[in-house]
């Protein structure tokens, strides 16, 4: 309550009135003290785990015990959604460029910097459309970015020059050993892992399969590998952490239209994140991007259509 306020009306007060604002005073510092922190508040490090392939239709009740605990401890949404055509290229780029092919370009997996059908809206650092990585080298140039990928086409969807370490490391146990090395070694401000088992076994013996529920469950194993070096690195507390993923898959492929190749997990955990929040508004694969962006504080390109998904962080 204004003091100006109080000073006009306190001769008018009766005892019961003023006994009355001062309770409402002391419940409006209280809910003050009690309301959730600044989303980026605590916030050192973020972690973002990829899985190529797993669509929302892969988690269920029982082969993801640490995804639903991060679930637990989170916000989270199994309807986000990948952008067409579902394919790997189109969806990673969109992921890390906050934008749209329409806007990037990047189309398909033959996509190269030099070798594409849509020109960019506009090119950075690279000669190709801007990135998260980008972004955080051009306006915290003192961060340690590293990027650890499974797939060998992921690299080339990000600038070379951005990160401190960018490895591609076949086979997603081996992604993960090498990325555990350098959480723990480095303890990188930003960490991007790429795993792609999960799509793997789609591809060999179908969505929806049981091989494809195991090597779920492997991806899901492998994750609680990555947030323990966060706890043996000593930064667990100040990290925020997303799993998440390019597309799903019908079949034995994807880039059609259906909605199991077009749904995927997205699943945020950290300082100021809301715990066991259900995301209830649209959340898109490009919304990464411009989430992060909020979480390091860096201005986003004019050109990124994202927007950071603000329903998971308290208020």
């Amino acid at each position: 309550m204004p003091n100006q306020f109080i000073k006009l009306h306190r001769s008018k007060l009766k005892p019961v009135s003023r006994l009355c604002s001062f309770c409402a005073a002391v419940g409006l510092m209280l809910y003050g003290l009690a309301a959730p922190a600044v989303a980026t508040a605590a916030v050192e490090h973020v972690l973002v785990i990829g899985c190529d392939g797993l669509g929302a239709v892969g988690i269920t009740g029982t082969n993801t015990p640490v995804l639903h605990q991060l679930m637990r401890q989170g916000a989270w949404t199994l309807r986000a959604r990948a952008v067409m055509p579902t394919s790997s290229s189109p969806n990673w780029a969109s992921m890390i460029m906050g934008a749209g092919p329409e806007q990037h370009g990047v189309t398909s997996n033959d996509w190269q910097t030099n070798k594409f059908e849509i020109a960019p809206l506009v090119t950075g650092q690279g000669g190709m459309f801007p990135t998260i990585f980008g972004m955080l080298r051009e306006q915290r140039p003192r961060s340690i970015i590293a990027c650890v990928y499974d797939w060998d086409g992921f690299g080339r969807l990000l600038e070379s020059r951005a990160p401190d370490i960018l490895e591609n490391v076949p086979n997603a146990v081996a992604t993960v050993r090498r990325a555990r090395e350098v959480i723990i070694g480095r303890r990188p401000t930003f960490t991007f892992v790429h795993l792609d088992s999960v799509d793997h076994a789609g591809h060999a013996s179908g969505w929806k399969s049981p091989e494809y529920f195991l090597a779920v469950e492997q991806a899901d194993r492998l994750v609680g590998d990555l947030l323990a070096a966060l706890s043996e690195a000593d930064i667990r507390e100040k990290t925020v952490v997303l799993v998440t993923a390019d597309h799903g898959g019908k079949g034995k492929s994807h880039g059609g239209l259906s909605m199991d190749e077009l749904e995927i997990p997205w699943i945020l955990t950290g300082p100021g994140v809301r715990q066991g929040h259900a995301i209830t508004s649209e959340v898109n694969i490009y919304d990464t991007a411009a989430t992060l962006a909020k979480i390091f504080k860096l201005t986003p390109p004019a050109a990124w259509i994202g927007r950071p998904v603000t329903e998971a962080f308290g208020r």
